[in-house]
């Protein structure tokens, strides 16, 4: 029984013809078992070449629901509809916030601002209250007060 292992290659051209005649050259000369290869052409199309996107920093999101999470193990749950970067710096120096109160109390903890965990991702104010009522729920954060 002849096994088949399907291979998908770019199609390069005269390239793509000499890369398969040298693998099955060198399968045939070197295979302990019969098999063969089975080769899929793949479309040489610009886009199929760029399949990733360029991942947008996380700090700079907006319309998210985040955790802040602290050394000694309390975290807080919030929600921004500005870019992230911005709810950390005031949760940093804005002593209204019970973040940098936290801190303040705590001189020896520290929070990861730079990798905030993203909970969620929502369009529309109300829907984002909502999201982050929601996770508040799920989470339990202990730095969150009622205001």
């Amino acid at each position: 029984m002849t096994t088949t292992i399907n291979m998908r290659l770019p199609n390069l051209g005269e390239i793509s013809y000499e890369v398969r005649r040298e693998m099955q050259r060198l399968v045939h000369r070197y295979a302990i078992m019969p098999f063969q290869f089975r080769f899929v052409d793949e479309s040489n199309k610009l886009k199929k070449s760029f399949t990733y996107k360029d991942k947008q920093n996380h700090l700079r999101r907006s319309s998210i629901v985040y955790k802040l999470t602290c050394t000694c193990v309390s975290n807080y749950v919030g929600q921004t509809r500005r870019n992230l970067i911005t709810q950390i710096n005031e949760h940093k120096f804005d002593q209204r916030s019970e973040v940098c109160k936290h801190l303040l109390a705590n001189p020896t903890h520290r929070f990861n601002f730079k990798q905030p965990e993203i909970l969620g991702s929502i369009v529309g104010q109300k829907e984002l209250h909502l999201l982050e009522s929601l996770l508040i729920q799920q989470y339990q954060p202990d730095l969150n007060v009622d205001g």
